[in-house]
Parts: C-alpha cells; structure tokens; sequence
C-alpha cells in the first residue's frame, strides 16, 4: 500500500469513529510549512472531495524565530495555489517576556489555545495535526526513559482526541483533533515530498530540546542496531494495545470515584475509612493518578497525573488517621478519623 492509499484508509477510518462518515464537515489543519504539516496539507487537500469536506490551514507565529514573518507568507502562498482558506495566528508580543524556561511545553500549550480558539469561532469540525510514527516512538520512548512512565504514558499520541480531552469540560465536546499519519514513517513522508518545496525549521536540529536528542541520536542508534527489527512499528502497537487498556482503566476508575461524590457538595469526594482500609496501597496509587487526569471533577483546567513521589505522598496521607489537611493541585484533602474529603479548587 502506497502512502497515499495508506493515508486515506487511516483517515477514513478516523472519519467512521467520529461520527462524520457520510455527512459534510469541516477542518483546520495546523501547518508549519515543514515538509510534515505540508505532506498532510496535500495528502488532504486530494481527498477532501471524496470525503466532502472544507479544508483551510493555520500556521502559529510563536514569536521565537526571525523567519516566521517569511514562513507565514509561504504558508499562505501555498494554501492560495491549493485555493485554501488560510489564518494567521501569533502569540502576543509580550508573550515570551525575559522568561523562556520550558519553551517547548509553553509553546505548545499557547499553540493549542490559539488553534482550539480559531477552530471553536469558526465552528470547524476537526483539528488535524501532523504528527507521526516518528513523533510517536520518539513520544513512547522519552516517556519511558526520562519518566519511567506507567500505561497511561505508554498510550502515547492518540489519534482520536475529543476537544474534551484538553478543555476539561465535557459539554465542550463539539470537535475532534485527529492524526491521521501516526503509522506513517518520516522516510515516508520525505520520499512524498520529494520535489516539493518546504521549510526547516533549525531548532529542529537544537540538542537542547530533549525530543531532538532522541530524533537526532537515539532513533539512528536503534536504527544501526536493529536493522532487521520493525521496532517503530512495534513501539506503535505498543502504544495502541496500552491506549486500549488505560481508557478501560480510565472507565472503571471513573466508576470508583463517580460512587464516592458527595450528595450535598458539587465537585466533592468522601472516602470513608472502611473504603480505604479495604484497597490496597498499590490500588490508591492508580487510583489517585487517573483522579488528577479525568475530567469529571476538574472541569474549567487540564491536570495531568501528579508525579510519583506526590502520589506516594498522597496515600500516605489518607492512610493516617489523625486529622490534618493537605493540598495537592486542583485538589484539597481533609482527613478526619471517618475518612477522607477531597474538594476540587475549580
């Protein structure tokens, strides 16, 4: 199967999982000008007739880099030769102040808000990024080494994200970000975009960013080491089979805690001293670590999973029985010798 054979089957299956098949829709495609948002640029601009959707491009001035005046305007240039609509987004001229420690979270973080703003005004359907097998080996095994991380990081990219999943509402489910292209190889999308013309961006190639040491030294170490070993395509099942498993932990887990909300309190959770003596320390440990991550008591802000340390912290505290209270970020704990209250701050 060619890539574009490849890349319309994904898609469609995408389609048929959301809801769409069949029917018009629209989407917005974030795109940098580099030869990846490019490729899925084209790659969806040759289908969009047979899928009956609109398509229009964004591209992000996140105000680090002198060329990005010059990289909007190519980017524009080429959605005017594909009859594409175009937005340009920038972040605010004081964005950046004297402080750029964690540039890469910050940014994309901003990134993401200005994108699901423009998506949510002009009532777009999906938000597709380029992401792919690439980005999602790098993605598992950064998890893996630099955090030691559990089933919910071995999940890796999703190709199907409902906006929920980052606004933390679930009433603000009206569009989808999709990656079509997460079993699709760089060499891959190179050899498609041979003969076209595109951008690099050079912190690309910058070691200072932890993702580049791993595209620039890790993933060629394997490459030479492996050779005769599909590794990227087994990273990526890996992270399929462990996406399966976390949403059904996800599930049960929102269950658990879903029995334990308070009848007079929104956004509450009591947890009676029988219900803590009867589960395991291990069990309150995963327990904890998908409260902070669900969506269902913290609703106006997105909170990933505390940090191992925090959440040993955590279950220390409401195995003691003597009062006391705690906070843990968006939640407050109060211990008393019945149990344990947890109320969200949002």
């Amino acid at each position: 199967m060619d890539l574009k054979e490849k890349f319309r089957a994904n898609f469609k299956e995408i389609v048929e999982k959301t809801g769409f098949s069949g029917k018009k829709f629209s989407i917005l495609v974030a795109c940098s000008g580099g030869a990846d948002s490019l490729a899925l640029l084209y790659l969806l601009n040759e289908i969009k007739k047979d899928f009956g959707f609109t398509l229009a491009a964004a591209y992000v001035n996140h105000r680090l880099r002198n060329e990005a005046d010059d990289e909007a305007k190519f980017v524009d240039k080429i959605c005017q030769q594909l009859e594409i609509t175009y937005f340009s987004l920038e972040f605010e001229p004081n964005f950046w102040n004297s402080d750029k420690k964690n540039i890469e979270e910050r940014a994309r973080l901003k990134r993401y808000e200005l994108l699901f703003d423009l998506v949510k005004s002009n009532k777009f359907n999906m938000l597709v990024t380029a992401h792919h097998l690439d980005d999602q080996v790098e993605t598992v095994l950064m998890r893996i080494f630099d955090r030691g991380t559990g089933l919910k990081g071995l999940s890796g990219i999703k190709s199907i994200n409902p906006s929920c999943d980052f606004l933390s509402n679930k009433q603000d489910c009206d569009f989808f970000v999709i990656r079509p292209m997460l079993n699709i190889t760089k060499n891959e999308i190179s050899a498609f975009m041979n003969g076209r013309q595109f951008l690099s961006d050079p912190s690309n190639y910058c070691e200072k960013y932890r993702r580049n040491y791993y595209r620039h030294e890790i993933l060629p170490a394997l490459d030479a080491l492996l050779p005769n070993i599909p590794y990227k395509e087994n990273i990526a099942r890996l992270a399929e089979n462990a996406a399966r498993e976390s949403e059904i932990m996800r599930e049960l887990m929102d269950d658990f805690w879903q029995n334990l909300t308070t009848e007079n309190e929104e956004n509450a959770i009591f947890i009676p001293r029988s219900t803590i003596k009867s589960k395991s320390y291990d069990f309150w440990l995963a327990a904890f670590s998908y409260l902070f991550s669900s969506t269902i008591f913290v609703r106006s802000a997105v909170h990933r999973s505390p940090s191992t340390k925090t959440l040993h912290d955590i279950v220390d505290f409401i195995f003691k029985t003597d009062p006391g209270n705690a906070n843990y970020n968006p939640f407050v704990f109060e211990r008393t010798k019945d149990g344990v209250g947890i109320r969200s701050l949002f």
